[in-house]
């Protein structure tokens, strides 16, 4: 897929990109899997590379250790599927670094860290539900120092927990996923084992059984390896 701008040549997309492009395709054309909404917003040609995009976001240059594997310029590229079997599914609406913004509103988030409370403007979102509406997002808190930035999943019914994954493992881990929902609670401190997410545990247990047989090129071993640990 080629982004064509009025009056300039297409711009061409990087590796990592074609690999974005190519899971939507595989996705769109999966016998499986009923492919509900596409969104593709094309790429932003301001921004060849991580450093000039990090410059943007931060005010200056050093972007930090693994952004340039994982960088990309989606103004925004999204799928929403479910699974034509059993009810699994997934969404993902990426957004590039440059063009990532808080929220509308703002609110509070408890950090977890000795009672700290940060704005939810200092969250910046990179992914997000806007078509089923779930109002979960995952957002970075940049660091004034320019450290890699933390990785937060936020929720409206579940609270917001900071993510054990940086930027680049995010996407990663989106890409092996393909967005399924609440694959971002194996990699918090929720307590997955409690009453309060019995319905997450319980769809996250056939979700993990059900991607392999969709998805058999790929490993998911170490996804279900944390849901066991954290189920308990």
């Amino acid at each position: 897929m080629i982004n064509w701008k009025r009056g300039r040549m297409p711009v061409r997309p990087n590796a990592y990109e074609a690999r974005w492009y190519a899971l939507c395709a595989a996705l769109d054309e999966h016998p499986e899997i009923k492919v509900r909404y596409r969104i593709d917003g094309g790429l932003d040609p301001r921004f060849d590379d991580a450093e000039a995009a990090w410059t943007a976001v931060m005010g200056h240059e050093s972007a930090p250790d693994g952004l340039a594997a994982c960088f990309h310029r989606f103004r925004e590229l999204g799928r929403q599927w479910d699974s034509l079997h059993d009810g699994t599914g997934g969404e993902f609406f990426l957004t590039d670094l440059a063009h990532a913004r808080p929220q509308a509103y703002e609110s509070w988030i408890e950090s977890w860290k000795g009672g700290e409370r940060f704005p939810s403007s200092e969250l910046r979102i990179i992914d997000e539900h806007p078509v089923t509406g779930t109002g979960s997002y995952a957002g970075i808190r940049l660091r004034p120092d320019g450290a890699e930035p933390e990785l937060w999943w936020s929720t409206i019914r579940y609270a917001d927990w900071q993510l054990d994954l940086g930027y680049r493992q995010y996407l990663d881990t989106l890409l092996l996923t393909r967005g399924a929902f609440g694959w971002q609670f194996l990699f918090t401190g929720a307590p997955l084992g409690s009453e309060e997410f019995d319905a997450l545990r319980e769809r996250l247990a056939r979700t993990l059984d059900e991607l392999p047989v969709l998805f058999p090129e790929d490993d998911f071993t170490l996804l279900r390896r944390r849901f066991e640990e954290r189920r308990r």
